[in-house]
């Protein structure tokens, strides 16, 4: 089975969201677990599944700290709550 290598073009440098990087995650395991690929091609989606990966884990970060931004209070500190939503405090 060959591994579909697409050729980039402008669009495809605009930043992918994050279900479209798990999604393709998810395709390039099953490739590799098919176990159809030559050793160079497992190389190379490998590596591809690195670099989605690390993008992927970069995207998680950024949410966390947007979200922490968003819980930020007027005196600067982070008001954090369980994502239940729950209004009462401790």
């Amino acid at each position: 089975m060959a591994v579909s290598r697409e050729k980039k073009t402008p669009t495809d440098a605009l930043p992918e969201p994050y279900d479209k990087l798990v999604e393709r995650l998810e395709k390039l395991v099953e490739e590799l677990e098919g176990g159809k690929l030559s050793l160079e091609q497992s190389i190379e989606t490998f590596a591809e599944g690195v670099k989605l990966a690390r993008e992927a884990g970069k995207k998680l970060d950024e949410s966390e700290r947007r979200v922490e931004l968003l819980l930020r209070t007027d005196d600067g500190s982070v008001d954090a709550r369980p994502l239940g939503g729950s209004e009462e405090g401790p």
